[in-house]
This record gives C-alpha cells, structure tokens and sequence, in this order.
C-alpha cells in the first residue's frame, strides 16, 4: 500500500496548523501583539524609504507593473516585487523586530501585504497571516538551530515564514500549503559573510526571503509540488542547513498551543540586535556612575557563544561602512560610552569618529563562561576601580503597544502629521479594517 500521500510529516502538521488558524480563534492579546508588529515595521519600512539598499531593489524591479504598492513611493508593482522591496525597507534602518535569530516582521508582513493589497484582502486577513508567519519563521529555526552561524536565520527560516503568511493569505488548501513551505525550503538561502564588510547583500537577502516566500506560495497555487519531507528527509531542510534532524521534532513542539509571536523581541536603537543588550547595560553604568570617556581605561563584554560568534560582531576598524559599525559590540558600546546618539540611525554614517575608534580599542570580548547561558556582562575599569553589570540577553526589549507607538510617532514624525495618525489609527484597528487597499493607499507617495 502507498501510504505517501498520507504519512505524517513536519510539512502536513505545519501546513494544516497554518490552514486551521482561524482569526476568530486568535487570543486578544495575540491580536493586539500582531497589531502592534505592522505598525513597527510599517514605521521602519517608512524611515527608510531613501536608503540605498531599498533604492537598489526598487530600480532592479522599476519596469515591472502591478497592483501592489512600494511603501514610501508611487510605483506599483506585482505582489513578489513589493514583498521583495518592502522587505528591504522593513530591515533597511536596521530596526525591525528579531525572533528566533531571524527578522520575521520583514519577511512576513511585506509577503503578506502584497498578496492581500492584491485580492484587496482585509484586515483580519493581514493579521492571521501575520501570526502563522511568525510562527513559521520561529519554528523553522528551531526545528535546526545549528543552521546558525553558517547560514542566516533571516533568509533561512525567514523564506518558510514569508511563504506560510502568503500562502494563508492566498486562501491555500492545506495539501498545497504543503507544497507552497516545501518550494521555500528549496528556495531558502542566506548567509552572513557581508556583515563583515558592511555589504548590501545581506540586507538584500531579506527582501530575497520575502519574495522567495511569495514565489513558493503562488507557484503551490498554480499546482507546483514538493516533497511532503522536505524539512526532516534524509537530503531536506535540516540536514542540508543544520547538518542534522536531531531537533527537528522542535519545529512543532506546541503547535498551535501558543502562538509564537509572543517571543518576538522589538529594536529600541537601530542596531544589531545582538549589541542591544551591551549597548543598554554600558549606558546604565555611565549614567549610574557619570563615567565619561577619557576616564575609561578598559571595558570587558563577556557574551552567549552565539552572540559573540555572530557574524559582525567581533568586527573591529576600520569600519569601511555604516553597517560594519552598527552590527560591531566594540564600535557601538564605545559610541554609548562616548554619549553620541546611538539611538540616531544617521548617527552611524560617522563610523570614523576618532573618539569612538579610540574607545573602541580599548574594549574586549571574551569567552563565555561556563555558566553564561543567556546573560550578557559588561565591566569598565576606571582607574583601578571595576564597574560591572549583567542583565540577561534582550530582556529589556519586550514589544507594547505604548513602546511601539511613540517608536512609529518618532519614526514617522518627517510625515504631515495627519497621514501619520490616520496610518495609526487604522493599524491599531485593524482587525475592523474591510479592505487593506485602504492602509495601502496612506503608505503610497503621490506622484
């Protein structure tokens, strides 16, 4: 007997999760927390609408035509362009939101965007895709978490992600759900070598992760097809991404129990997210102390091993880009230290500033400890005397609905203030919201 076609797989469990999550089963807090994700990627999309990397991806898709809106411009383009572009922008100020090692709000909300600016889809559409988007790009990581550091989570778990948020948003039956994540595990790829230089690839593999997503999901719904194992087979995602299938029964450890979206992590400065942490506990024991930079004789980070071995990092001078500087735990603490606006995205066009360089050199990483699991230290040697500081990684950056707002107020605040609060109320009412072409239509530039 052929028992292919029915066979449990991680592939079937997931894609029927995606196709029975319903919005009306969604926790009001899961609604609210979904809400709140779109307004901070659609206010980092926003201030980044005149990067380079977005202007890159913009003119590769410029001839291209369709119903689908650039946010921040007046092209319009087909639904796999705007996810690609979009996402770009989402990821472009180096701001967005972080789950499981990847940058899900880039991926997901952008793929589901498109497809439901597309088939003028409405809000609670948005919103579940969103949820099952998360979840999808979490799970993908954790089903192999060695992925990490030779490839990227982003462009890894983020192409599972963006084809379960546009796949839920095309209305896909279960059994091409399965098709759509399988034709996104083949098109997944991504890896960090560029934060070592300060490169545009690796900000333009989270448009590729997007766009990838959106491609597997209509490609599933024009009748492709995959290999129903594709995540735990013996030549699949896990194997070829974290080199094992040991942990692959994580991937859906709890499905549909809680929803995953509830681990997402938002970015208060717009810098790695593994240099937040560092950056928060330098500047508390500069103010705790008023500890100014010429007194500062010798600062010591110990770290997780997959924070320090993350690449960029460990990057030292000279910094040839912005990028390089901002992923650096040496550069962006002795900017904190140094009481420059670490918090300002510009400020970090200023990479060579021989007061933060000089600080710099004087800042080690080392080793974790046996018991470092989680927590980050930071000690400053000031003539003879140790200041020192631990906190656990990241936990000072959980999302609220409060957080999220004044960081979209700030980020939008270059818009004419009654565009920026009609795009806010109308997100932060989302799930009453009968057609999404209306939000699309405050995010588009007139001509």
């Amino acid at each position: 007997m052929d028992t292919s076609k029915t066979q449990a797989t991680l592939a079937r469990d997931l894609s029927q999760f995606i196709f029975d999550t319903k919005f009306e089963a969604l926790p009001d807090a899961t609604v609210l927390l979904a809400k709140s994700c779109i307004l901070d990627a659609l206010a980092t999309s926003l201030a980044a609408r005149d990067l380079p990397v977005p202007a890159v991806a913009r003119k590769f898709v410029q001839h291209n035509r369709g119903q689908a809106t650039v946010i921040g411009h007046a092209l319009r383009v087909p639904a796999i362009d705007a996810a690609f572009v979009n996402a770009t922008l989402v990821n472009g100020c180096t701001h967005d939101d972080f789950l499981e090692k990847s940058h899900p709000g880039a991926v997901t909300i952008p793929a589901a965007l498109a497809i439901g600016e597309e088939q003028n889809s409405s809000g609670r559409d948005l919103l579940t895709s969103v949820v099952v988007g998360y979840d999808l790009v979490a799970r993908a990581y954790l089903g192999g978490p060695t992925m990490l550091p030779f490839f990227r989570g982003s462009g890894v778990a983020g192409a599972v992600g963006a084809a379960a948020a546009a796949g839920k948003m095309l209305g896909l039956q279960s059994a091409e759900l399965v098709n759509a994540l399988g034709c996104s595990t083949m098109f997944a790829s991504g890896f960090g070598e560029g934060f070592h230089h300060g490169t545009m690839d690796v900000k333009l593999n989270v448009g590729w992760a997007a766009r990838s997503g959106v491609s597997a999901a209509v490609l599933a719904q024009c009748g492709a097809t995959a290999a129903p194992t594709t995540f735990e087979g013996r030549s699949g995602y896990f194997q070829a991404f974290a080199r094992s299938v040991e942990q692959s029964h994580e991937a859906t450890r709890d499905l549909g129990k809680r929803f995953l979206i509830h681990d997402v992590i938002y970015k208060e400065r717009p810098v790695c997210i593994f240099v937040q942490t560092p950056v928060h506990l330098a500047l508390v024991l500069k103010l705790q102390h008023q500890l100014r930079p010429e007194q500062i004789d010798r600062v010591r980070i110990r770290s997780p091993l997959a924070t320090l071995t993350n690449p960029g990092f460990q990057n030292i001078h000279p910094y040839e880009a912005p990028l390089k500087a901002r992923v650096s735990a040496r550069f962006t603490v002795a900017a904190a230290l140094s009481g420059k606006p670490v918090e300002l995205y510009q400020f970090y066009e200023n990479f060579t500033d021989p007061e933060v360089l000089a600080l710099a050199d004087r800042i080690d990483l080392l080793d974790p400890a046996s018991d470092q699991d989680g927590r980050v230290d930071v000690e400053i040697d000031c003539g003879g005397i140790t200041h020192a500081l631990s906190g656990m990684e990241m936990d000072t950056l959980q999302p609220t609905k409060e957080k999220i707002v004044a960081k979209f107020r700030r980020l939008t605040s270059f818009m004419p203030g009654e565009r920026s609060e009609k795009i806010l109320a109308m997100v932060l009412d989302l799930e009453r919201l009968e057609h999404i072409r209306d939000l699309t239509a405050l995010l588009h530039a007139d001509e």
